[in-house]
């Protein structure tokens, strides 16, 4: 060991010749940035961290493992999550199961004379629910499931896609912030499982915003970044709703009036905006292309040339009627809504412009690359970041200004609301640290305290938190439909084949089960499709709560009794047989009388049945409804026997706070009033 002080030569390797040493590769991430390695490279978003900023950045999952995380999620929801809105099950799982089993129900929106509901999409569901369980030799309820759980997949990617573009362009912990809102929100929860053209819209805006989220000088993007993020928003307004187009309004914006990235001198200015709008001009014919196929199947299944898309905004914002008739909320509905899905994280999103407002004026540094002012030429990471917050903005004041309100139209949004809210809990941090450093005068001392990561961490756990007691409390509080369903197909339908003497299938004599197992025989339920009369399965007052002919086994007939509800009802589809290589000839005849644009019932007889055709009834008993001429007290009627109840929660017997979550250890117990949620069988 040499004495302190003793003078020592260092020979550096060499870099060229024989004897040269190969530098370090340089890694990509999948996003294409690069980071060599054994080295932490500083992070280049829109965002900049001002405290630590020479510390590595924080622990980023990758696609891979946000995807995984994600699915694990998304998976318990497709098993678990309810049903709310009837427009999903009449409009979408009910014209699938038709084309699937030859059996289900049709709205006036499926009819050819109005044909608002696009077959493309539907059908584009088809293989999700068919190839797998059919390989497998599953039956219907499987079936139902097996789709659930692929658009939770589908809603997985998409979400961890969104997530990783955050992280890479704007900044990682406001990539975190997004991941862990989308993963335990109740909105996400039932959203990203929906089988509805809203929930599609809401992966597309995220596959779009995926590569719009990247500067225009990413070489992760490239030229791509333009035409798939065009792509993206066109599948989703072409194929899903047509009305998400809106979403693509600040893509536009951004693609023609700033360079997001690029320095273009003043001089270069018109042909660069030339450039630019050859560009948008060929990303929107080339996506536009996704019409063709999409009139292609609907005139196919129409029968006559259509386009749903198109019919649907005449319908909606040119027709005489509209959807006001089936009603209309007002303008603090959506505010509510998203309180209730999203609770503190939906204040967040509403505060984000007004936040970055703050942080222009009083923290200007936190945003750039360079934490300069923009050089000439520069867009202002300002309005490049206050783009990205405009589509939550514009479509909440889209839906906002329609009088005809429901909890799905938001659905398209809920990326973006996860987006602003976390922009805002970063920047209030970003004010936090920024106090701090101004009172001690010590941005060491900032850098070293663990108080600003205790802030963000409370603003996104306490609403995760919250969240996930209202997911316990949504299906505590109404899954009776689902679990009638359960009880019916496991334990109804083989008491009726037991009671008409047949035996369940025996099991293979090799089978031996644990001692511990309990295991369900299984039956034959061909028999059921021949019985006359079938077996019929009345619903009354709570046809807007049937959870879908998927849950129901073929040879079960099911029927509408009269109830309170004066408006149109869903009929049941005509057996067809198939017509070249379409299978559903139904599907283009139009029965007159039986539809209307009005909401008004239908005059043609073979809606309802009388009460006493029913073998099984669906009733619900509420403390809070009085019985009347047209829904009578079934369930406690001597005519009627309790063949499964359960409960389900009266809400407006119960107090509003009682109805918001579901808490531990029966907390809440005392504000809520439940009823009861029946199958009656004819005594």
């Amino acid at each position: 060991m040499a004495l302190p002080g003793t003078e020592t030569i260092r020979f550096r390797r060499p870099t060229t010749g024989p004897n040269a040493i190969a530098p370090k590769e340089e890694k990509r991430d999948e996003f294409g940035s690069l980071a060599p390695q054994g080295w932490k490279r500083r992070h280049q978003g829109l965002l900049q961290d001002q405290v630590g900023r020479q510390q590595n950045g924080p622990m980023v999952p990758s696609l891979s493992f946000a995807f995984r995380l994600l699915l694990l999620v998304r998976t318990a929801a497709a098993m678990y999550s309810i049903i709310s809105d009837c427009d999903e099950v009449f409009n979408f799982w009910e014209p699938l199961h038709y084309f699937q089993h030859n059996s289900g129900f049709q709205t006036w929106e499926q009819s050819p004379q109005f044909a608002v509901r696009s077959w493309a999409y539907i059908l584009l569901h088809w293989p999700l629910a068919h190839l797998g369980p059919k390989a497998l030799r599953l039956g219907k309820r499987q079936q139902f499931f097996a789709l659930r759980i692929c658009l939770g997949a589908i809603s997985s990617f998409a979400e961890a896609s969104f997530f990783r573009a955050v992280a890479v362009a704007v900044n990682e912990r406001v990539g975190r912030y997004v991941l862990f809102s989308m993963l335990l929100s109740a909105g996400m929860w039932s959203a990203s499982v929906a089988f509805l053209p809203s929930s599609f819209t809401m992966y597309t805006s995220m596959l779009a915003a995926s590569y719009w989220f990247h500067p225009a000088t990413s070489t992760a993007t490239g030229k791509k970044r333009v035409y798939m993020a065009v792509f993206f928003t066109a599948l989703g307004a072409i194929v899903g709703w047509p009305f998400a187009a809106a979403l693509g309004i600040p893509i536009i914006f951004e693609q023609l009036l700033c360079s997001g990235g690029e320095i273009v001198e003043p001089a270069a200015r018109s042909s660069w905006r030339v450039r630019r709008m050859n560009t948008l001009v060929k990303a929107i014919l080339a996506s536009a292309c996704l019409a063709i196929p999409v009139i292609a199947v609907d005139s196919w299944a129409y029968g006559e040339r259509v386009f749903p898309t198109l019919n649907i905004v005449l319908y909606n914002m040119f027709s005489g009627n509209g959807p006001e008739l089936y009603g209309t909320e007002p303008s603090t509905y959506y505010l509510a809504n998203l309180f209730l899905n999203f609770n503190f994280l939906s204040l967040f999103a509403v505060a984000s412009l007004p936040a970055l407002a703050i942080t222009y004026q009083f923290d200007f540094r936190r945003l750039g690359k360079t934490q300069m002012k923009p050089k000439v030429g520069e867009s202002s990471p300002y309005v490049l970041l206050a783009t990205r917050l405009a589509p939550f903005y514009i479509w909440l004041g889209i839906l906002t200004a329609q009088p005809h309100k429901e909890e799905r139209f938001m659905f398209p949004a809920y990326g973006f609301l996860c987006f602003n809210s976390a922009v805002t809990v970063y920047l209030v941090k970003g004010w936090l640290e920024t106090a701090f450093i101004k009172i001690t005068k010590s941005p060491y001392r900032a850098s070293r305290t663990s108080f600003f990561s205790y802030v963000s961490f409370a603003a996104i756990l306490v609403p995760s938190i919250l969240s996930v007691l209202r997911i316990i409390g949504m299906f505590s509080f109404y899954h009776a439909p689902f679990d009638l369903a359960l009880h019916f197909e496991y334990r109804t339908i083989p008491s009726i084949l037991a009671g008409l003497g047949y035996s369940p299938i025996p099991f293979p004599p090799d089978f031996r089960p644990r001692e511990d197992e309990e295991v369900e025989p299984e039956w034959d339920l061909t028999p059921l499709l021949e019985l006359d009369p079938p077996i019929t399965l009345c619903y009354g007052s709570e046809w807007h709560r049937f959870p879908g002919s998927y849950l129901i086994e073929q040879g079960i007939d099911i029927q509408w009794i009269r109830s309170e509800f004066d408006g149109m009802m869903p009929r049941q589809w005509e057996q067809s047989e198939a017509d070249g290589w379409w299978p559903r000839t139904e599907t283009r005849v139009v029965h007159p009388g039986r539809f209307n644009g009005e909401n008004k019932a239908s005059a043609e007889p073979g809606t309802y049945v009388p009460v006493d055709q029913c073998n099984y009834l669906v009733a619900l008993h509420l403390p809070s409804q009085e019985p009347t001429a047209l829904q009578p007290d079934y369930v406690h009627s001597p005519k009627w026997e309790k063949e499964f109840c359960t409960t389900f929660l009266d809400a407006a017997s119960s107090k509003w706070w009682a109805r918001l979550v579901w808490l531990p250890w029966n907390i809440g117990d005392s504000g809520r009033v439940y009823g009861e949620y029946c199958l009656l069988r004819r005594a």
